[in-house]
């Protein structure tokens, strides 16, 4: 048997009666109306299954042409493009295990193999909307929310290096070329966990594109739209034992399968320059203000995940639902969300706050998802920047607590040293690794040496001494006596 040939090929999935869906629509028909930069696991388990789903029952040129930035991209594509860019979803809720085969992605493209062929993809008019899950350090941000001009991946690309190498790269040189050939204007969909992600990503772009030619400047300005949205779905990394799980449970042999939660949520603003598929008609929620439903999500939901990740590695948990179970860790995660961000949060239409925060504990402790400590604690320069600086500032504006969210942060600091209460390595992932841990290996009692970092906490956290004060309390405890010892004193306080 060639082991590198699928058992059960997944586009025969649909034999198969425990398939929940499968690709009603002609696939090779249909044209590709979206370019999506970054498929990864979250594309695949959120906005790649709405537009299936939508593809079900309204056949139009709405497929996606996936594009990939990174040489790590190559075996996820590999894998995808021997399926026909089919995979199967797994949708997990904890009582029941639901599986899809997806099929609205058509084509992939590797950027770094043929950065000519994804700029004309880009700029095609058949492409009206180019979307991204790039994650939050893929937008070379500042804390100012500038674009990072001295950033070796953006200076180069502004000084026309080689072939573009930034998701803003690739935009500009699409917009440059739609308006040198007269093309037709387009949509740039932000799907990741920025602050006014739509915002955002125009202001960047905007100012990527005056650096290299104020004409492509005035062009974006004049002819691209950037609609705001919030997505939300937790979806832990795919490992070995997910192929297994797929393969032993549904006798599909898929080669690049994704499992999730069983919640879904897209809340997007109805913000687009050359149409758009009706994807309220499947669930997506379109509204003019998404603004509160992003602060709801990402100041409760991704900043409790970064919370709760820190004190739970250090505590030797390895899996999210294991630390759950945990009652200090549960205590502490919903300490976090009432007492320090739940002030933070606007009233959000529809939205039983206290309803959510239950939900949102549920979901973190569901064991057939059993998410990674790890995954959650990447990247946490980028994630404290969005989820916990503004809570932050909103709090030590108006005295309110903030208690909880410097434990958070002395439990960062601790997890920079790069070894757990053990003794054994953390392999830590961040866009500024190296300067956070040699910040914290040379001041390992002195979280002002974290604090001043003006690039993640901006002017008021960072010169703010009763956040000092307390992060320093806190580190002090968990250096002390341990990251439990410290979180359990914490709790009876």
């Amino acid at each position: 048997m060639d082991p590198h040939k699928p058992l059960i090929p997944v586009q025969y999935a649909h034999t198969l009666p425990a398939v929940a869906t499968f690709p009603l629509y002609d696939r090779s028909n249909l044209g590709c109306g979206i370019a999506h930069i970054g498929v990864g696991n979250f594309h695949r388990a959120h906005q790649a299954l709405y537009l299936h789903e939508y593809l079900q029952t309204h056949p139009h040129d709405w497929m996606v042409h996936g594009v990939g930035l990174l040489d790590s991209d190559v075996d996820l594509f590999t894998a995808m493009t021997s399926q026909d860019c089919l995979y199967t979803l797994t949708e997990r809720s904890g009582t029941q295990d639901t599986l899809k085969v997806i099929g609205s992605i058509k084509r992939l493209s590797l950027a770094p193999a043929g950065s000519e062929g994804v700029i004309r993809l880009l700029a095609s008019a058949d492409i009206k909307i180019v979307s991204l899950t790039i994650t939050e350090k893929g937008y070379y941000y500042t804390a100012s929310s500038d674009l990072d001009a001295d950033n070796p991946v953006i200076r180069a690309d502004l000084a026309g290096e080689g072939a573009p190498r930034s998701a803003f790269g690739y935009l500009y040189a699409a917009a440059a070329k739609r308006m040198a050939e007269g093309g037709p204007a387009f949509t740039v969909m932000s799907c990741d966990n920025l602050p006014g992600n739509g915002h955002m990503t125009r202001r960047l772009l905007l100012q990527f594109a005056e650096m290299k030619d104020p004409a492509v400047a005035r062009w974006i300005g004049d002819n691209v739209a950037f609609p705001n949205s919030m997505v939300d779905r937790i979806t832990p990394a795919v490992t070995d034992k997910t192929t297994a799980f797929v393969r032993d449970t549904f006798g599909v042999d898929d080669r690049c399968p994704v499992v999730s939660e069983a919640y879904l949520q897209w809340v997007l603003e109805d913000n687009f320059a050359a149409g758009r598929p009706a994807l309220e008609e499947v669930g997506v929620q379109v509204t003019s203000d998404v603004e509160p439903y992003e602060k709801l999500k990402v100041r409760l939901l991704n900043g409790s995940h970064s919370a709760l990740s820190y004190p739970a590695y250090l505590m030797g948990y390895r899996e999210v639902d294991a630390a759950m179970r945990d009652p200090a860790i549960r205590a502490y995660v919903q300490q976090y969300m009432d007492v320090d961000i739940t002030p933070t949060v606007p009233p959000v239409p529809g939205i039983d706050l206290a309803a959510y925060k239950q939900t949102l504990v549920e979901r973190f402790s569901n064991p057939a998802i059993s998410d990674q400590v790890q995954r959650l604690a990447m990247d946490g320069s980028a994630k404290a920047r969005n989820a916990w600086v503004p809570p932050l500032e909103h709090q030590l504006a108006t005295g309110g607590s903030i208690r909880w969210l410097a434990f958070a942060l002395a439990a960062w600091y601790r997890y920079l040293y790069g070894t757990d209460e053990a003794g054994d390595p953390i392999e830590i992932a961040d866009p500024l690794r190296d300067e956070l841990v040699a910040r914290a290996r040379s001041a390992p009692d002195d979280p002002t040496a974290l604090l001043s970092m003006r690039e993640i906490f901006g002017e008021r956290p960072a010169a703010d001494g009763r956040l000092a004060a307390a992060v320093k309390e806190s580190l002090d405890a968990i250096r002390g006596t341990g990251t439990r010892q410290a979180l359990e004193r914490l709790l009876r306080q």
